[in-house]
């Protein structure tokens, strides 16, 4: 039908008859002329508006011509082909219809063509674009013209670009199917409420965690689940998620009511579902469970107090020490020892604290060191400088506390007094030494001189007598003489006169003389000139100290070569040192039992002294004894 009023129209247009009869020929007047004009042109700009319109394309097909009459140019370029590009390809239109929505496509126009009331047929479908790729587009199609019998002469349709939107469509459904399965499958409970804070949905996890089901959930309200104890929290809590605060806290630790009512302890991380309006529609709690963490952290609290009063109430002094070494608590007993409280030595490091003397300074980094490169623990015994003047003398133990990784946490010093005890082992060793004189006295003043008598008496009846009895009286001297001897030598050895007498150097000297000649052992005695200075009490310990070293190397070590050194250290520290070549002790370890009582008295003596003892031993290789002392000052 347009095109037989096109052709008319033209053929009028081509016509020499005048303007008037054409008019009279059309049956119109001027003023509906102009009129039809005016929406002809209407239409016309309508008609390039929609042709113009970006993502979607009109277009006007003719079953019988096989032919665009309008929109090919426009539907065309809608998938990046020029005109003509796709009537080219093989099967046409239909090559660019994704294969799996062919089949539908070709039944929706089959449908569309059979349905006589020419209703618009809706198909999403993919095509493919000339670049590559498919192009997701609605097709909107209708039958547009029939001829007498009712069969299709034209259709109208429109394709519309609708990628972005599937794509939008696809992505919110994945959002959906996330959210649907965080929601069911989350191990965490989920609670979501109202404005009223009436439940209305809560996942299997929370009503799990609950003993709910979901119809005993739905007529509760968030507060009916919440514990007496945290309800006012909890309430605090909803009606700032209901106000839209921008303060909503991160979470709250709260306790639920178990349907038993037992208590579950929760962590509750609160989120809101806003309107267009952002007003409040829904309010949502996401549950964990940390009844276990609860009571985890009531037991450590438990143990924390408990080690708190231990730590207190100890009657040790204890301090805790950074991994750099500074000091991070101390308890009370340390506070008395030292007489300062632990405000005004916290976060010093340890070996700058005003109890410290200059050479304990260099000492306790030292042994801090050692930590740090991986040592257990260490111990040590030196002298204190307290607040009120005092000196104290502490035996410490250091331990590190390692991560899991095995870096150090900190480290646990603990300290005991010793001063008293000193003071009694040096009462000890006092008259210990007081009755060794006495014996030494009696021995050579009693004993010695009695000897000393038998034996003039047996020299004179040797002189007497013939023969047999001669000899006999002759072997009666000598016993007599020998242990005159030998008890003249234990009256040295008890009494401290070598060392009174000759000092400590002349002391080591006759110590060193006595191995060669009594025991027929070589001994050599190194002494630096000048000697080290000590204090007469120093020396006659660091005599019975080198005493009862040579002793061991020499009674129980087998040793045939003995050396006796004394040295300077340092400036303030002396060192006396004895080796020998024996076979040391048994495994390289110094024994604990039978002569441990003399190394225990050596270590005492060493202690008395403000020394340090060490013994070291190699199996086969022998036994090396050293004493570090301070010096005497000028």
């Amino acid at each position: 039908m347009k095109r037989a009023l096109q052709r008319t129209a033209t053929e009028n247009a081509d016509s020499t008859a005048p303007a008037k009869d054409r008019l009279v020929a059309w049956g119109m007047n001027l003023e509906e002329l102009r009129e039809l004009e005016a929406k002809a042109m209407q239409l016309e700009k309508l008609a390039k508006m929609l042709l113009n319109t970006p993502q979607q394309a009109f277009y006007l097909y003719d079953y019988r011509a096989q032919e665009f009459l309008f929109g090919q140019a426009h539907l065309s370029g809608l998938y990046g082909y020029k005109t003509g590009e796709i009537e080219k390809r093989k099967d046409g239109w239909l090559s660019i219809v994704h294969p799996d929505d062919l089949a539908e496509y070709l039944e929706t126009r089959e449908r569309m063509i059979r349905n006589p009331k020419d209703e618009v047929c809706v198909l999403r479908m993919r095509t493919l674009k000339k670049s590559g790729g498919w192009e997701w587009i609605t097709s909107y199609r209708r039958v547009f013209e029939r001829d007498e019998k009712g069969a299709a002469v034209s259709e109208i349709g429109m394709g519309m670009i609708i990628t972005p939107l599937v794509e939008a469509e696809t992505a919110l459904k994945e959002t959906e199917a996330l959210c649907h399965s965080l929601f069911q499958f989350n191990t965490a409970g989920v609670l979501v409420f109202d404005r009223k804070f009436q439940i209305t949905d809560a996942n299997p996890a929370a009503r799990r965690m609950l003993g709910y089901d979901a119809g005993e959930l739905s007529r509760l309200g968030v507060l009916d689940l919440t514990a007496p104890g945290t309800r006012m929290e909890m309430h605090r809590l909803l009606r700032v998620m209901k106000s839209g605060d921008k303060k909503l806290p991160p979470s709250l630790d709260a306790f639920l009511e178990h349907k038993t009512g037992t208590k579950v302890a929760v962590m509750a991380t609160p989120t809101c579902i806003h309107d267009e309006k952002g007003g409040f529609r829904h309010g949502m709690l996401i549950l964990a469970n940390i009844t276990d963490r609860k009571l985890t952290e009531a037991a450590l609290k438990r143990e924390s107090e408990l080690n708190r009063i231990l730590i207190d109430n100890a009657p040790i002094a204890i301090g805790l020490l950074s991994p750099e070494g500074t000091v991070l608590r101390m308890n009370a007993v340390a506070e008395k020892l030292f007489g300062y409280t632990m405000k005004e030595l916290k976060d010093r490091e340890v070996w700058e604290l005003p109890i410290m003397n200059a050479e304990e300074k260099h000492a306790a980094q030292q042994r801090f060191q050692s930590l740090l490169d991986g040592a257990d623990k260490v111990t040590a015994a030196f002298p204190i400088r307290t607040r009120r003047g005092e000196t104290r003398h502490i035996e410490s133990t250091t331990m590190a506390v390692t991560k899991p990784d095995g870096s150090i946490d900190c480290l646990i010093t603990t300290g005991t007094d010793m001063t008293e005890r000193r003071q009694l082992e040096a009462e000890v060793i006092r008259v210990a030494e007081q009755e060794h004189i006495r014996i030494g006295h009696d021995l050579h003043d009693g004993i010695g001189q009695t000897l000393t008598g038998i034996a003039s008496l047996v020299e004179a009846l040797e002189s007497k007598l013939q023969g047999e009895d001669k000899k006999d009286a002759k072997r009666i001297y000598e016993l007599v003489k020998t242990a005159t001897e030998e008890t003249r030598r234990l009256s040295h050895g008890l009494s401290p006169a070598a060392v009174k007498n000759r000092g400590l150097a002349g002391g080591l000297l006759l110590i060193a003389e006595t191995v060669r000649e009594n025991f027929r052992r070589d001994c050599v005695c190194q002494i630096d000139d000048p000697a080290p200075r000590v204090d007469q009490e120093a020396e006659i310990h660091l005599f019975r100290i080198a005493q009862e070293a040579v002793n061991n190397a020499i009674r129980h070590g087998g040793a045939t070569k003995l050396r006796i050194s004394l040295r300077h250290k340092s400036s303030t520290r002396g060192l006396l040192e004895i080796s020998d070549n024996g076979p040391g002790f048994p495994d390289g370890k110094i024994s604990s039992t039978g002569d441990g009582i003399g190394l225990r008295v050596m270590e005492h003596r060493a202690h008395l002294i403000n020394g340090e003892l060490k013994i070291q031993t190699v199996r086969s290789k022998g036994v090396r004894v050293t004493c570090q002392f301070p010096l005497r000052s000028a």
